[in-house]
């Protein structure tokens, strides 16, 4: 740059966001250097300009970019102690948690991150401004897995709010993170962690509702969760400082915390089937669970004066072998085992070099590789409530106990049961003799939790130059790759097959003993009878027959190819005569091509495996996208009275895909700054989400994906009429079996017919650095975003609701009742909730940032740091001409996790006059939430629990302290939480407002601190 006032106006803007940046920086060490004073002989500062995310056009960075722009910097991390990238993303009040280590069951090995809770696929990750590849796996498989990104390497972390697509492409709907990453290091660097979660139990209700169901009860302090993180980083400059080359090796090891360890997830906690005016929390919950119990639930249908009833509903005692009627006591606590926190090994290494070849040349690479692996464990496997098979009088294990025998052969029980399902209401089955159908819910608690072994390899390469050219112009040009194999090896599943062919017990007319009739017939000679009618029958040889494995591999490809040039026309004159300085410009292409393939083995393409996902076939799918954009930045007036600055910046990027259509984004924004110290920005984007693979390509699974019928029940939520636009006849209302796992099928899958959905976001903001008051940096920004033509799943919620309300066709087709009404007792009862163009979903809020540093002093330096989000709504409209409502303020089986009207954390750091130590306490603040049942719009309001109907503000406050050992070693020590906090309870049963997303062990994981204190040692060495 030419001109001085310009250098002068930017050198200005720089160190003014530096400091903000760099506010919680060790204020000791800063203090030692004020203490030594200026050098008279420094040379002069240079000018610097960044590259900041949201512009490929230098910059200055946060408080000064038009785009409003949130950062967190490596010492803000360190102060959290916090090793895993997802839970350091889940701390900021932009985040809403969605995949975490502390899900199992609904875990998909992965960790991503929603930025205003609108979906990890709405939210586009960047490594050092370029895309992240895809974290493959199944459910979210195109979007990036952050635990791929090693903690210690984070110089920097970036949240822009609102549409960036014209300039990273499609996906960056909410936002974008980018993390930008040291990678030019000189020395050894060598960084040691150990962390574990302390908690202290007997707090609370939990004991009482432990006692009542005779759970053991967790031991008062535990100690869980233990991890170790080493890492080691190792750079040089070279050829007289031409060039850098640095080097990392990270690794991570965490050990698994299940519930049965804590006392609020030791039971799953259900609340009453029928809601009960006046009941208390700790009268009407109860530890509860699944219906697939593990002593067995045997369940018959039979036809009992011209209709349909049930007719035994019986378990086998554990205690005394008896046939007994089943109670609500007797359902299966699938919470113990289901790991409250996955274990997990990471191993990560990597590599970057930069090199000057001459003033105008630089040649840039950057490798990293990553290695995952996470086990989840859940509940066992079984014949799931309910399995239904034919047996008849003759089964040798029925009558090996006598009371099962007595109940189940009872001959009036047989024939009521023969003429139901002899019916065409029943299947029209044609059993004879002492034939009889039965369902059955039966766990395997002889073969422990199931489990999902996740392993994930992924390796990304960017090759790149950069420099400049004719003086105004510089370019940057690289090609990308980015390789993510992922796996998953299950364990502890029965196959359904083996459970079908075990359940055939026989007499051997050979030896008198019991076997199957496979055996017999020869289909299948290794069957072994699974003698499920006797406490402790189940033997080894019978698990060895009945467990499968299953497993399933992906892998996912992204290539990139990008190149631009920007061009700075000061130097060729051209500006305006009111501006210091003229257009910059940039202009470029890139071309990128994803590829995923899906191979299952046998078992899990078919779905063999009990309680696993359903059969799911190969996948191969593809696309290609070649782009061109552009952007400017134009100011057009420099310190003028009432214009110290006027700028503006446009941007558009047009896309073309193989998939069959072209997009068109675009953004606008304008800056101005009346005097030196105020300064005023506002934008628009367009941006885009396109289909990605698994939006597209995957195939129909039938499973366990929607909570709660509101038709079933003896006291049903919705009225007759209803339930009758759903599909229950008059005879059914009031008698539809409920599940005690709160859940319901759904079918669920891609649409090869999508297309991208729209948004428009809208964002204005103010930013205050007083000259008159040193240090001091605040900004307000309100955001508004809106999609159009979303690409969603309709919750088995929604479309319940509409259907009930309005008896719309379409919708009320997408219903599959079975017999009796059901929508749970076996795969062909489902609600139909595959991908769909359809909708819209809007959110609002405003963002408050803000810094300041102050000496205080003998006693040194404080700095505080506030980043806070008020969310104003947010708003889905699930169907284009049916209702809306608004999430913010609430929390369940529709709203998902948490969205307070406000979040915030603040940052207060004490850098003492005393060595050198620095002490932090931050406070971090989630605001109060209700369940979505109790709000007054008619497509969220239903019965609930009210007493755990609202969750309460919380307050967490975490303090560390760090200090010098000595010149090259630092040690930090910290606890968050300091209170040990117990989480909110969130209840399972009939009303359940637990749905397997981000809800585990009967709380939100990853909103609330689930484990207790988190305690936490850091020591550093540099040399």
């Amino acid at each position: 740059m030419t001109n001085s006032s310009r250098n002068l106006r930017h050198a200005v803007r720089f160190t003014l966001a530096a400091s903000a940046l760099t506010a919680a920086a060790p204020l000791a060490n800063a203090q030692q250097q004020q203490q030594a004073g200026p050098s008279t002989n420094a040379p002069p500062v240079a000018v610097q300009e960044v590259v900041v995310t949201g512009s490929r056009i230098q910059q200055s960075p946060n408080e000064v970019s038009i785009s409003p722009v949130t950062s967190v910097t490596a010492i803000d991390i360190q102060q959290t102690g916090l090793t895993r990238t997802e839970d350091l993303l889940n701390n900021l009040p932009q985040v809403v948690a969605e995949q975490s280590s502390g899900l199992s069951i609904s875990s998909f090995g992965t960790a991503t991150v929603s930025l205003r809770g609108l979906g990890s696929d709405r939210t586009l990750v960047l490594i050092n401004g370029r895309r992240m590849q895809p974290g493959g796996g199944l459910g979210p498989s195109s979007v990036a897995d952050v635990d791929q990104i090693p903690a210690e390497l984070i110089e920097r972390l970036d949240v822009l709010t609102g549409g960036a697509s014209a300039v990273y492409g499609a996906d960056a709907v909410a936002g974008v993170v980018n993390f930008v990453l040291n990678k030019k290091y000189e020395g050894v660097k060598l960084d040691a962690n150990y962390s574990f979660y302390n908690h202290q139990n007997g707090s609370g209700p939990y004991d009482y509702f432990l006692s009542n169901a005779g759970i053991p009860l967790p031991s008062g302090t535990v100690n869980t969760g233990q991890s170790k993180d080493l890492s080691f980083v190792a750079g040089s400059n070279f050829a007289d400082g031409k060039g850098n080359a640095t080097v990392y090796v990270t690794y991570l090891n965490s050990l698994p915390v299940a519930g049965y360890q804590i006392d609020h997830a030791a039971c799953t906690l259900n609340g009453p089937s029928t809601i009960v005016a006046g009941a208390t929390l700790t009268k009407a919950v109860t530890c509860g669970g699944s219906s697939t119990s593990a002593t067995g639930r045997f369940f018959e249908l039979g036809q009992v004066d011209g209709s349909t009833s049930v007719i035994v509903n019986n378990t086998v005692d554990a205690n005394t072998n008896q046939f007994r009627p089943y109670h609500h006591s007797d359902s299966y606590n699938y919470g113990a085992l289901s790991y409250f926190q996955r274990q997990a090994e990471r191993w990560t290494a990597g590599a970057f070099l930069d090199y000057d070849v001459n003033d105008n040349v630089n040649v840039y690479s950057e490798t990293m590789f990553a290695r995952n692996s996470t086990v989840a464990q859940y509940g066992p496997s079984g014949a799931f409530a309910f399995t239904s098979f034919v047996t008849d009088c003759n089964n040798p294990l029925i009558q090996g106990n006598p009371s099962v025998a007595a109940v189940l052969c009872n001959p009036t029980t047989v024939a009521e049961n023969q003429a139901f399902f002899n019916s065409p209401a029943g299947g029209s089955l044609g059993l004879t003799g002492t034939q009889f159908d039965l369902y059955l819910g039966r766990r395997n608690v002889e073969g422990g939790g199931r489990l999902d072994r996740y392993q994930s390899d992924s390796i990304r390469q960017v090759i790149g130059t950069k420099g400049k050219f004719a003086d105004a112009w510089s370019y940057d040009v690289y090609g990308q790759v980015g390789i993510t194999d992922f796996s998953d090896n299950e364990g502890g599943f029965l196959g359904t097959q083996q459970i079908a062919n075990a359940l055939q017990a026989v007499t051997n007319p050979a030896t008198g003993q019991p076997t199957c009739a496979s055996v017999l017939n020869g289909t299948d000679t290794t069957c072994v009878p699974w003698n499920i009618y006797t406490a402790g029958g189940v033997t080894q040889a019978q698990l060895n027959y009945l467990t499968v494995p299953s497993s399933w591999q992906t892998k996912s490809l992204e290539y990139v190819v990008d190149g631009s040039i920007t061009g700075d026309f000061t130097k060729y004159g051209v500006k305006l005569p009111s501006a210091a300085s003229g257009l910059q410009l940039n202009l470029g292409a890139e071309y990128r091509q994803e590829t995923y393939d899906f191979a299952p083995d046998y078992i899990f393409e078919n779905g063999f495996a009990a309680g696993g996902n359903g059969a799911q076939h190969p996948i191969h799918g593809e696309f290609h996208v070649s782009e061109v954009f552009t952007e400017l930045h134009l100011p057009l007036v420099d310190e003028k009275p009432g214009f110290y600055n006027l700028s503006v910046e446009g941007g558009f990027r047009y896309s073309s895909y193989t998939s069959g259509f072209n997009t068109n984004t675009y953004k606008f924004g304008v800056e101005w700054a009346p005097v030196q110290d105020v300064r005023f920005r506002a934008g628009y984007n367009r941006a885009i989400r396109a289909p990605n693979i698994g939006d597209l390509y995957s195939p129909t699974v039938v499973g366990a994906g929607g909570t709660a019928d509101p038709c079933w029940g003896p006291t049903p939520a919705y009225t007759l009429a209803q339930c009758e636009n759903t599909g229950v006849t008059a005879a059914e209302y009031g008698h539809i079996i409920t599940n005690p796992a709160a859940q319901i099928n759904t079918q669920a899958g891609g649409n090869a017919s999508l297309r991208p959905e729209t948004a428009d976001t809208y964002s204005f903001g103010v930013v205050f650095q007083p000259t008159s008051i040193n240090g001091l940096v605040v900004s307000l920004d309100y955001f508004d975003i809106k999609i159009k033509n979303t690409i969603q799943a309709l919750t088995s919620n929604t479309v319940l609701a509409n259907c009930a309300n309005t008896g719309d066709a379409q919708l009320c087709g997408l219903i599959h009742r079975g017999n009796g009404g059901s929508l749970w007792f076996n795969n062909n009862e489902f609600v139909v909730t595959t991908e769909q163009n359809i909708g819209t979903v809007s959110t609002a809020g405003i963002d408050l940032r803000g810094n300041y540093r102050m000496d205080v002093g003998a006693w040194g330096k404080l700095a505080f740091d506030l980043t806070g989000t008020h969310a104003q709504s947010f708003v889905t409209q699930p169907l284009p001409t049916g209702g809306s409502f608004d999430c913010v303020g609430y929390w369940g089986s529709t709203c998902n996790a948490p969205e307070p009207k406000w979040r915030h954390v603040l940052n207060s750091t004490w850098g003492t006059p005393w060595g050198g130590l620095d002490l932090t306490l931050r406070w971090r603040y989630i605001g109060g939430s209700s369940v979505d049942r109790s709000s007054p719009n008619p497509l969220l309001a239903t019965p609930y629990y009210v007493y755990t109907a609202h969750i309460p503000a919380y307050s967490y406050f975490d303090l560390s302290a760090s200090m010098p050992v000595t010149n090259s070693i630092s040690f930090r020590l910290g606890v968050n939480n300091i209170a040990d906090k117990n989480p909110p309870l969130v209840l399972n049963g009939s009303y359940s407002d637990c749905p397997n997303t981000t809800c585990n062990d009967n709380t939100w994981a990853g909103t609330y601190d689930a484990l207790g204190r988190y305690i936490y040692a850091h020591i550093s060495a540099k040399f």
